[in-house]
């Protein structure tokens, strides 16, 4: 009985104790309107190439950013949680899709 105890506790502590998933800390609908910003900046840079273009999409990606209070690593970390969960990650970017489209109207 008192080896039962004994494990019981053990396996409470060990539930106690799990580590749990780290969750996203920005909306789903935060990232969506991120992303859209983003495919707009890259439509924006349609024709460029090379060093122009990747110059002028960092300068973009800074100002969609700033725009939206969200720091890079922010965004980033925060992008690769979500992408982790496949059906997640396609639902995040359908939003962004939609949105860009709404817009275009």
């Amino acid at each position: 009985m008192r080896n039962l105890i004994a494990g019981i506790c053990l396996l409470f502590v060990f539930f106690a104790c799990e580590k749990k998933a780290e969750q996203p800390t920005l909306s789903d609908e935060k990232i969506s309107r991120i992303m859209a910003d983003l495919f707009i900046a890259d439509a924006a840079t349609t024709g460029l190439s090379g060093f122009q273009k990747d110059s002028l999409m960092q300068v973009y990606f800074g100002q969609v950013l700033e725009m939206h209070h969200v720091t890079r690593e922010e965004y980033e970390k925060n992008l690769h949680l979500i992408s982790k969960d496949l059906p997640h990650i396609e639902a995040v970017t359908k939003a962004a899709a939609e949105l860009v489209n709404t817009e275009k109207k």
